[in-house]
């Protein structure tokens, strides 16, 4: 087998991988909101507020360590921000960011959510590691695997759409 064939059976294979790689990638979740979760809590009266006396103290010695020219509540005013620039002839809003955490209990729905999208997550990206490490021992045995080996694999090689299939083929045929 030359070098250009081995070149063409390398192509063939990194698109198989990046094809199922693309396929996993689609079915990864989204991942949830817990501003949504809040909204539905406060919706539904469940909403729970965390003791806010350490926020208190925090926002205290952070407002402390403050510079002349820092502020806690910025005013959102500026003519070329895209946002206020949709609200002309609109009274400025004032805001401040503050840590959900620290102000909201967050529910547990939110949090099996949470824990239902990482571990989906998860095993999607331990998925796409086993086939880029199945990729790299693919291409490693075509660049020093036999001619016939690989010219058996070659004339298969299109109708191969999984990688679990190539590398079995390669193993069978060695």
């Amino acid at each position: 087998m030359n070098q250009d064939q081995r070149k063409f059976l390398i192509g063939q294979v990194s698109n198989t991988c990046r094809e199922q790689t693309d396929d996993l990638e689609k079915q990864k979740p989204k991942q949830p909101s817990l501003n949504n979760y809040l909204i539905a809590c406060f919706l539904d009266n469940t909403i729970e507020f965390q003791d806010l006396s350490p926020l208190k103290d925090k926002i205290r010695e952070r407002v402390l360590k403050m510079g002349r020219e820092d502020v806690l509540i910025e005013e959102n005013n500026d003519e070329n921000n895209w946002y206020s620039g949709r609200r002309k002839n609109k009274e400025s809003k004032n805001y401040t960011k503050l840590i959900a955490e620290e102000i909201f209990v967050i529910p547990e729905t939110y949090k099996e959510a949470f824990k239902e999208y990482q571990d989906k997550t998860a095993e999607i990206d331990d998925k796409i590691k086993t086939l880029n490490a199945q990729l790299k021992t693919i291409v490693m045995k075509i660049q020093i695997g036999s001619a016939t080996t690989l010219d058996k694999l070659i004339a298969q090689v299109d109708n191969m759409a999984d990688l679990n299939i190539i590398n079995n083929q390669l193993l069978l045929t060695n």
